[in-house]
């Protein structure tokens, strides 16, 4: 019988090892398909763009710009990267995507090395499904943001951390002041807070040495040092006493005051169930069991990870200014913990599979959920693709029953990692063009063709980053409180609202104003022509 387990054992590590790159080519074809033809999304996709773009053209690598004005709010890593690519590629959507994408992808291949080094062929399969199937991951790797880099910088030097572990100190230290530095260069202070709060947590969970030694912190200082210093320095020649400011507000009142996304402590708490669907009941077991081996040396990488997590959510939670996006680091850990849990199950096949159970009944209720939202959306993409996902849950939970009878959690996971491919794959299909269509001023200038004439153009009461990428040009900006006195001075310029603040304008201004297009919910206007009054014929005023 013990023959017969290694057996199959030694077979199932094999198979898994194949399987892995075909996860990472799935996840390469969820990431590539309509990076190259949907356009830039507002406001931060098309923002990072124009400003690289405004970076490669200057050579100014010091101090990023924005429509001409200095953009001191992040550090420069994405631009540089972004500026290099346009060089070499050019300034198609694609190329803008292309460092998210690649860092996804090589997230993806950093879980499934710890993985594979810390739990086997299987381990690593299944790490690199759960993180493959998490909508967050997905989403947010096929747009051209920091967020993917930041997640990419973060978790490699905490799964080095990991993997090095109190009995190996024969391995350098130097790689953690790189990917610090890394980290910094991304996103300044919390590139580096965030991943050493998540070590520091993790290794007291697992009974490690906290602190490091001298030589090896010194060697990572150092190298800290030469990574962030040659810019930094720079920086604050070229900066001087702005500098303290822009920290002031982006770091310390975007944290404890909150300057923008300002929400409550408990944010994401509804967040995450979307963020790594389906797999929170299992995640959430996992942590459980953690907690019942807390004692035993089997479960140290588990502590480890868990820990990790609970700090870094913890840190993001208490920050006032909270979005989706932030806790995309965490999810890397997260499928490692998963995919620990499902070892933990398949190593007592005669017993309870409690995850698994869990994750049946998930599938259930996402199946239900998914077929509600579906009969309350009007007929279009969201309601083809909820009813694409209900029915592939469904399904996936009808296949689950025999395999809950059996014992077999393997199998039920398989048909939840199926059933959520299916979906993400409707989601991007069809889900991605319907956003971008309200997202992105490229579709309203090929509906406008007057856009792209060279007249001047004014945005009223917004900003739109796309627009200045898509003309390669920077238009105007005025409140609409002060939009009457624009149109004193008016000079065949083009005035494109959002249908809002056109409602809200005065009677007088939209008396001035006359269409010339529209699409989604932009609105384009230009100046009515004045009649000629009734005193003067052909621009000669009578006698007397």
């Amino acid at each position: 019988m013990i023959a017969v387990r290694k057996t199959m054992h030694d077979r199932s590590e094999q198979l898994s090892r194949r399987l892995v790159p075909a996860v990472f080519a799935m996840t390469a074809l969820a990431l590539f398909i309509g990076a190259a033809s949907l356009p830039l999304f507002d406001p931060d996709e098309a923002r990072f763009a124009r400003t690289s773009l405004e970076m490669q053209r200057s050579g100014d690598l010091v101090v990023p710009t924005f429509e001409g004005q200095p953009r001191l709010v992040k550090p420069p890593l994405l631009h540089w990267l972004q500026a290099t690519l346009f060089s070499i590629l050019g300034t198609g959507e694609w190329v803008v995507r292309l460092p998210s994408i690649a860092a996804t992808l090589a997230a993806l291949l950093i879980t499934a090395w710890v993985a594979r080094r810390r739990f086997g062929e299987q381990g690593a399969l299944w790490a690199t499904i759960c993180l493959a199937t998490m909508p967050l991951a997905i989403v947010i790797g096929r747009q051209g943001t920091l967020d993917a880099l930041l997640m990419l910088h973060v978790w490699a030097v905490v799964a080095y951390d990991l993997d090095r572990g109190s009995e190996d100190r024969t391995r350098p230290s130097w790689p953690y002041g790189l990917l610090l530095g890394l980290a910094f260069l991304i996103k300044g202070p919390v590139g580096v807070v965030l991943p050493l709060l998540m070590m520091l947590a993790g290794r007291t969970a697992a009974g490690r040495t906290v602190a490091p030694s001298v030589r090896g912190l010194t060697i990572g200082l150092v190298t800290w040092a030469v990574v962030v210093l040659p810019w930094g320095l720079a920086f604050l020649t070229r900066v001087g006493a702005s500098t303290a400011a822009t920290l002031k507000e982006e770091v310390w009142l975007r944290f404890f005051e909150g300057t923008a996304h300002v929400e409550p402590f408990w944010y994401y708490l509804p967040v995450l169930p979307v963020a790594c669907l389906p797999w929170l009941a299992p995640l959430g077991f996992a942590f459980f069991r953690v907690l019942q081996l807390a004692r035993e040396p089997a479960s140290r990488t588990a502590r480890y990870l868990a820990a990790a997590c609970v700090a870094g959510f913890v840190l993001f939670s208490l920050s006032r200014g909270k979005i989706p996006n932030y806790i995309l680091p965490l999810l890397p850990p997260m499928a490692m913990l998963l995919s620990w849990e499902l070892a933990r199950e398949l190593e007592q096949p005669g017993k309870r599979i409690r995850s698994a159970s869990l994750l049946a009944a998930t599938m259930g209720a996402v199946a239900i959920a998914f077929g509600v939202w579906a009969a309350a959306q009007p007929a279009g993409a969201f309601r083809v693709v909820a009813w694409v996902g209900s029915a592939a849950y469904g399904l996936a939970t009808l296949a689950a029953l025999p395999a809950l009878l059996r014992r077999r959690p393997r199998r039920i996971w398989s048909l939840a990692a199926a059933a959520q491919a299916i979906f993400l794959f409707a989601a991007i299909g069809w889900v991605s063009p319907e956003v971008s269509r309200k997202r992105t001023t490229a579709w309203l200038i090929e509906a406008v063709p007057d856009l792209g004439q060279g007249r001047p153009v004014v945005r009223v009461d917004m900003k739109l980053p796309s627009l200045t990428w898509y003309l390669d040009r920077i238009p105007e900006e005025v409140d609409l409180a002060h939009l009457d006195g624009l149109l004193q001075r008016d000079a065949g310029h083009l005035y494109v609202f959002d249908t809002r603040d056109w409602e809200r304008a005065s009677s007088e201004v939209r008396a001035k104003l006359r269409p010339v297009g529209r699409q989604g919910k932009y609105r384009v206007f230009e100046l009515r022509p004045i009649a000629p009054g009734p005193a003067q014929v052909d621009g000669v005023e009578p006698p007397g």
